[in-house]
Parts: structure tokens; sequence; C-alpha cells
């Protein structure tokens, strides 16, 4: 199983006891681990906020600096890594964690524990997935995971590494529905108080074509897999851990299949979900995510004057996020160093500053510091947040090969299919190792065998079209379903030549478009690695503004590419750019996959 950002515990055993206790040239392999990272973000299901995004912006929430303390930590590896250090610049020991990206919401109590244990920390954040497969390979050069929920480590600790694993906080998957449109469906009051919601009344405002929704996918982000979960669970409605003959029953996948139908957007970080969001409340009005990453967005938006967001809870199943700490146990003697940070994170003082950014801390979901006053300003009833524990029916978690089950009906019947138009620079300058990274990039996003190692293979209704440009933009090739064989052979055969217009390659994109965009997640996705001609950039401008469809413009940036130009496509599509110069890219591989599916 994946995710792209985040976890969440949805109950068990596991559960149970959380509770209680300087720029780079490009290479060929750039080039291809690029390509194939764009599949996972325009052709399946399921970044960090501190890459290049275009139209989101950070909500810049005063919770995450601590206060009290002088020290703030130092941020590399384009947002992707934070290095902590005690606030007398002292450390005993450092301690390299795994950890979700929604942990960057609790900087405050990382400080306050590194402050209070003298262990230094640095933390690499990264997808659920990318969690799991660093346990399946031994851990790594990791001293400690952190994931969004325990799944993840039960799933990837085939080796029996990890010890001492506990739960630091907890914070369950919602719906997070702006203020109208809550009361609209009439699941809010005017005070901003939510009503009892069942799954299927969700259903029946997505068949009414009342309701659509952003979420983070199901096989590469932990908030996506375990609302994913919830939704199956509940709609078997046995009250029990989902069985592969729930998979199986046509009932189950035919709601399941209508209620996903409302997504409208998804993402492979619920982080950057978050920002997408406040940065344009007036195109997405609800969103699945965390609840505390709906307070985040809460905070944020009411900043601005606009409507919040209103927690819904489905009160027939809900997951919750458990947010496990263990020890990766490689034989490194860090025991120690572990323990002490470990404990200062279970402070009273941590603990309090969980609480203020929104996680909950106490037994079975209750809050510890209920009457603390910025813990009073984060979970605010008139945003819809119900503290009481009565609010969190939680789902058993499956087993393990139900899970993984669970994803491949996922990603080959159940999500809305995906049509996805690659626009490739094909100009002078990708002659030789540009073409050839080019061309391992289509085969690892797009040849089946490969796809399928990382959920990613094909459903039987996705669209593939590849439209090659250079001066001019060629006529597109089109593959759907599984068999890509065209866009492949179009791939290796297509000659380099010609100078850069991007803006005619994503003029023939949008003649490319399905007649109803809202029968798929629909993206196009740009690869291109120079200054780009502008003679054709108005035009396009105007048309894509006219279609009204959008559809949002990913792109990748190689070589010389103008970060200006790709930035000016991400605002007004409301995407992001991602930088294949100098990242890591078969982290980026995973983290953003999703962001169209």
């Amino acid at each position: 199983m994946t995710t792209g950002d985040e976890g969440t515990r949805i109950t068990g055993d596991e559960m149970f006891r959380a509770v209680h206790s300087s720029m780079k040239t490009w290479t060929v392999a750039a080039i291809a681990a690029v390509l194939a990272m764009v599949m996972m973000l325009a052709g399946c299901a399921g970044g960090t906020d501190s890459q290049k995004n275009g139209g989101s912006t950070s909500s810049g929430d005063t919770s995450q600096t601590d206060p009290t303390s002088s020290a703030k930590p130092t941020v590399s590896n384009n947002g992707k890594t934070e290095t902590y250090k005690p606030a007398d610049g002292n450390a005993t020991a450092t301690l390299k964690i795994a950890s979700g990206s929604e942990n960057k919401e609790v900087s405050a109590a990382i400080q306050r524990a590194v402050d209070g244990s003298k262990i230094g920390v640095t933390i690499d954040y990264m997808g659920s997935l990318d969690i799991m497969n660093v346990l399946k390979n031994g851990g790594k050069s990791y001293d400690a995971v952190w994931p969004a929920s325990s799944m993840w480590i039960s799933m990837g600790d085939t080796k029996h590494i990890v010890k001492d694993q506990q739960s630091t906080s907890t914070t369950p998957i919602v719906f997070g529905i702006a203020k109208s449109k809550a009361q609209q469906l009439g699941w809010a009051n005017g005070d901003g108080t939510t009503k009892a919601v069942k799954t299927q009344d969700v259903i029946d405002a997505v068949k009414a074509k009342k309701l659509t929704f952003s979420m983070t996918s199901a096989t590469q982000s932990n908030s996506g897999a375990s609302a994913y979960l919830a939704f199956l669970t509940a709609i078997a409605g046995k009250n029990q851990a989902l069985t592969k003959a729930d998979l199986d029953n046509a009932n189950v996948q035919a709601n399941v299949h209508t209620l996903l139908s409302g997504v409208d957007r998804s993402s492979g970080s619920s982080d950057w979900l978050k920002d997408m969001v406040v940065a344009n409340p007036d195109r997405f009005n609800a969103m699945v995510n965390y609840e505390s990453l709906v307070i985040q967005a809460d905070r944020a938006l009411t900043a601005k004057g606009k409507d919040p967001l209103l927690a819904v809870y489905p009160s027939d199943g809900i997951a919750v996020s458990d947010s496990p700490l263990g020890y990766v146990d490689r034989g490194q003697n860090l025991n120690d160093a572990y323990d002490s940070f470990a404990k200062a994170l279970k402070s009273k003082d941590a603990k309090l500053l969980f609480e203020r950014a929104g996680r909950r801390t106490g037994l079975a979901g209750v809050l510890t510091y209920k009457n603390d006053a910025k813990v009073k300003d984060a979970f605010r009833s008139e945003w819809g947040i119900n503290t009481g524990a009565d609010a969190l029916k939680t789902i058993p978690l499956p087993a393990a090969d139900v899970i993984n089950e669970s994803l491949n009906v996922y990603q080959s019947s159940l999500r809305k299919p995906s049509w996805t138009v690659w626009v490739v620079d094909y100009s002078g300058s990708m002659q030789g190792d540009g073409k050839d990274g080019v061309v391992r990039g289509l085969n690892a996003a797009l040849d089946q065998t490969q796809a399928r190692q990382s959920h990613l293979e094909a459903g039987k209704n996705d669209v593939n079209i590849l439209i090659p440009f250079s001066g001019d933009a060629q006529e597109p090739t089109k593959s759907t379903g599984a068999d890509t064989t065209a866009i492949l052979q179009r791939g290796q055969q297509t000659d380099t030549i010609g100078g850069t217009d991007i803006y005619d390659g994503l003029d023939k994109a949008l003649q490319n478009l399905p007649k109803n965009t809202g029968d798929y997640t629909t993206a196009i996705v740009l690869m291109t690695d120079g200054v780009s001609q502008t003679g054709n950039k108005d035009a396009f401008t105007k048309q894509y503004k006219a279609s009204g469809h959008d559809v949002p413009v990913f792109s990748i940036m190689f070589g010389q590419a103008d970060p200006a130009q790709l930035n000016e496509l991400a605002k007004l599509s409301n995407a992001k750019v991602f930088d294949g110069r100098s990242e890591d890219l078969a982290s980026i591989f995973r983290q953003v996959k999703g962001f169209n599916g």
C-alpha cells in the first residue's frame, strides 16, 4: 500500500495500544524518472508544499513555531528535509527520521521535544508508500519512522526491525465542506455545528450532482487510502473488518464507484491538497482530509475573510490517524537517544503544542488540554469540530492482504478514469541523452509491467494522449486502456529538431480533452527543457480561460526551462511545477503520483 504524505491507523490492535499508551544539469536517468513520476500524477489514482506550486500557497499558520524556543529547523532539499537542533546547539546524538509530510504541521512540538531531550533530529518527509518501502528494505539509513498510520509500519516491517512504537497523537479523516455548501446540503446548522451524515448521504449528494470534492489518491496517500477503506467498510454495513468477499460484492463496488465519481481533483499530498483549497476557495469547496488540516485550512481561510470548511464526520465509519513513531533497529545503538526523544515528544508541553496545532492527544481521541485557550481556538464548534469521542466511530483495520486487494480494485475498477495529455518537448536540445530519457520515462510511466509495481496500471477506460512538440505541435497519438504500445512507439520514433513553443503544444492539448471533463480526472502534463517562444502565449491563455475546463497543467522543468513561464501556467490552472533539475527524482516519482486521479 502507499501514501503520499500521511497515514492513518484505522483501529485494530495497534490503534488500541496507540491510544493507550546548487542546480544540477539533467541526465538521462533524471528525465526517465521525472517522466515516470508524472504518470503517477497523471493517470492513476494519488510533493510537498515547498515545491513550486503555482496556484497554492502555505497557510502561514503560527502554531507551527514554538514561541518559547529560540531554535527553528533548518530547511533543505526543496523543503523535503528539516533539521532540528536543541536551542543551546549541543545535541548529544542525532536521529534520522522518515516522516509523513503532515508532521510539518507539528514543528513546534518537535522543537520542544528536541530542546527537552537534547537529541537532534533530521526529518526526511515522504509518502507512506516510501516509508513502507524503507522498512521493507531494512530501514536504509533511518533511525526511526513516523508515518501517519500504524498501517504502514504493519505492512512494511516484514523484517521486524521496528521497536518501541508509540502513538504521538490522533486525528480523524473527515469531509471539510465550505459552510455555505454544507448548509445547502442540510448537513450543517447556522452556527457551524454539523449533523450526523452517513456515507449513503454522501453517495446520494454525489449522485444528485450536489457535491464534488478533492481527495488524495487511495493508492498513494494515507488519507485517501484510509478514507477509501472507511467508505468500503461503511457500505459493506457489517460493523466488522472488510473482507475479500466484501470487495467482490457488486453492490459495494457500485456504491463506492458512485462515491468516487465525485472526486474532482486528486493529490499526492494531504498538505498540498489543503493548500490548494486555501488558495482557491471559490473553485474548491470540499475536501476529504485530516481534521487537523481542516483546522489549519480554516485558520487561513477565515484570516482572508473566506467561508470556513466545516468538519463532517461520517457517522457509520471513520478512519483515524494514530501518527506512530517507531525506532528502526539496524544495530546502530541509538536506542537511548530514541527513547529520550520519544519520551520528550510525549511530555505535557509537547502534547499541548500538538493540540494547539489541531491534533488530539487524549485517550480515544479526546482532548487532554481542552480548557487551554489556544486549543479551544483550534477545535472550534463553529468549524464543525466535534471533540466528543462519540463522533469517532472508527472502522476496524482489514488484514494486509485485503488492503492490498482493495487497492488493486480501486486502481483497476472503482476510481474515476483518468485522461492525461502528455505534451512532450522534442526540440533540438533534446537530442541524444534528452530523447533517450524521454523514451525511458514514457516506458516507465506507460508500460504496464513497470507501472503495476507501484499501483500505476491503467484502468480499461483510462486515456493517454502524446503530443510531441518543438517549434510547432505535432498531431497526437492516443491510447485507451492498458494498450499503450502506439504511444511508446511514437515516443521512440519522433525526431528531435527545431525550437521550443510550449504554448502551441498546450493549445493542441486543449483540442484533445474529453467532451465532458467531469467524466474523468483530467490533466495536461507538460515536459520541457528550454525557454519557450511566446508568440502563441496570449492565444493559448485566452483559449484556456474560454474553455471553462479548469484542467490542471502540471509542468516538469528540465535543463534551461523558464520557471516563471511554468509557474504562470500552474497559477492559471490551479496546478504546480515539479523541478526535474535537482530533485531526488525517485522520491518525486512517489510523491506526485495521484495529482490526477
